[in-house]
């Protein structure tokens, strides 16, 4: 019992103080390799990706910055510039009737095959991909 009144308050700062030490220890998480494609990062926390600068919003400035981080070894700015220019391809203006509709563009699967790529250590082939299709846009 007295060993459980002792434990208790010190659990209790555990939990108080874990999103601080998340924080803290979150900064390290920032670097750019970051944790690819959604696995752990240290002590299995998730880190922030770094935001690519880019000159406009368009799918192609993200690819152009995603080949620009591959070709400089900075794998955590080329998955979120990746992502980026997904997410670019995957918004699209249509009648309300034809929202659910699946979108067709074949960018679409190359990008998830660059992803996959990347998160596999296959930087080369990822980089491939990623000229390809900047060529085609």
């Amino acid at each position: 019992m007295r060993l459980f009144r002792l434990a208790l308050p010190l659990l209790g700062l555990a939990f108080l103080t874990a999103p601080a030490w998340a924080q803290s220890g979150g900064s390290s998480l920032m670097q750019d390799a970051g944790s690819l494609m959604g696995g752990g990062g240290a002590g299995g926390l998730m880190g922030k990706l770094p935001v690519p600068q880019v000159s406009d919003d368009s799918a192609l400035s993200y690819l152009k910055a995603a080949r620009s981080a591959l070709a400089g070894g900075k794998t955590g700015l080329a998955q979120e510039a990746l992502e980026r220019a997904e997410s670019r391809l995957l918004t699209r203006d249509v009648a309300p009737s034809q929202a659910g509709s699946a979108i067709s563009d074949p960018s679409i699967s190359e990008i998830s095959k660059a992803l996959q790529a990347l998160a596999s250590g296959q930087t080369s082939t990822a980089l491939q991909v990623v000229d390809a299709l900047i060529a085609k846009m």
